[in-house]
């Protein structure tokens, strides 16, 4: 109660509290809880037992925290990577779909292998048993396995996805050379394990790609066309340290500089721990932007979902489909995603033969709008205002 003389004070909230973002990417996590096999996993969410382990959808973060920190409580389990992997997610306040393809975890290396392999293939049904497909996949933990790593580049290129991975190396050089067994748009690879304070109220070093996938989800759900904006450069919520120093020196050859030359995602700390990344290992150098990638995904599937109207339609539909496409391209110049394009029927392909067989060529030639990665500064001395001077010195006297 205020006092009716003297000096009162109130202290209150002016400022505006973070909001998650809500993002139309889902992320896909191939997981385990060491101890929680398939029936204990079937029976918490309310189903009977199948032969397969499960592959469950939530409808955001928060919801497959609780499923998660629940099923650890009640069956009295000790393994807490995938509910800090969760919770790496959560510290992006971004809100979107989470997909865990669970897999059971025992002593035997090979059977494990095999586990996740089949964990990280069962994304492919994940559209059939829960109504929603993954755009991100992750394998926390497991990543840096050559077959592991093998495996999701495998389901991200057969899905047109991308895949994040994380590099086990104990210096800068370790992790440039397990760099060389990488060459994929499909792949993004993360290096070192970062600290963060997790759910329990403990420090914990978790790896990149979780982290990473919320910031590109994060992105994506920004604006409109989130999609064609990359994630690097921006503040990682929640880290609090890394668990090797990567020397970061703007605008010299250092540790960051050479980790990014070699296609690998890392942390810098400037005005907070920083993600730095976004190329991809593919040999074709137009490839080898991340975002370029995504951008040109997000379009074809959009003009392959108009295209498709006209299958088995007579062939004048055609016409409208390729206004259709040019109205798609011409609202991405405009919100400056793209540069410039040209939509053409191929005259080449198009010939009487394939158009009597009801096979039509349409090509579309477009430029997206570049991702910044350098700039430089040149200062100049010049002597050219010398006069200048000597004008303000006369005034003075």
């Amino acid at each position: 109660m205020a006092a009716n003389f003297g000096v009162n004070y109130t202290i209150t909230n002016g400022a505006a509290s973070p909001i998650k973002v809500q993002s139309t990417t889902p992320i896909g996590i191939a997981g385990s809880i060491k101890g929680a096999n398939k029936t204990l996993l079937y029976t918490k969410a309310g189903y009977s037992d199948t032969d397969e382990m499960p592959i469950f959808a939530f409808s955001n973060v928060s919801k497959a925290k609780e499923f998660v920190s629940d099923l650890i409580k009640e069956n009295n389990l000790q393994d807490f990577r995938l509910l800090d992997t969760l919770e790496c997610i959560n510290l992006q306040n971004v809100s979107n779909v989470i997909i865990i393809s669970f897999f059971e975890e025992g002593e035997d290396s090979e059977q494990n292998l095999a586990n996740i392999i089949e964990a990280i293939e069962m994304f492919k049904k994940a559209n059939h048993r829960t109504g929603f497909s993954p755009d991100l996949i992750i394998a926390p933990y497991y990543s840096h396995e050559a077959g592991v790593k093998a495996k999701l580049e495998s389901v991200a290129t057969g899905m047109k996805i991308t895949a994040i991975v994380d590099l086990y190396a104990s210096n800068v050089g370790e992790a440039m050379t397990a760099m060389q067994a990488f060459s994929s748009k499909r792949l993004l690879a993360c290096w070192p394990y970062v600290q963060i304070l997790n759910s329990r109220g403990q420090y914990a070093f978790v790896p990149q790609s979780p982290l990473i996938a919320a910031m590109i989800s994060y992105t994506d759900g920004e604006s409109e066309y989130g999609f064609s904006d990359s994630y690097s450069n921006r503040t990682i919520n929640g880290v609090t340290g890394v668990e090797h120093f990567i020397e970061f020196i703007n605008g010299e050859d250092c540790d960051a500089d050479r980790l990014r030359s070699a296609h690998v995602s890392t942390c810098i700390l400037g005005e907070g721990y920083r993600s730095w990344g976004g190329e991809t290992s593919d040999e074709d150098t137009i490839w080898q932007d991340l975002a370029r990638v995504r951008t040109f995904d997000r379009i074809a599937l959009a003009a392959q979902k108009a295209a498709f109207k006209a299958i088995d339609k007579k062939a004048s539909e055609l016409y409208f489909i390729k206004i259709s496409v040019e109205e798609l391209l011409r609202d991405l110049k405009g919100a400056k995603v793209l540069v410039g394009y040209e939509v053409t029927w191929d005259e080449e392909r198009n010939t009487d033969a394939n158009i009597s067989a009801g096979k039509f060529y349409l090509n579309v030639k477009m430029m997206n709008n570049p991702i910044v990665k350098q700039i430089t500064i040149d200062f100049i001395y010049s002597d050219e205002w010398g006069a200048d001077l000597i004008k303000s010195i006369s005034a003075d006297s």
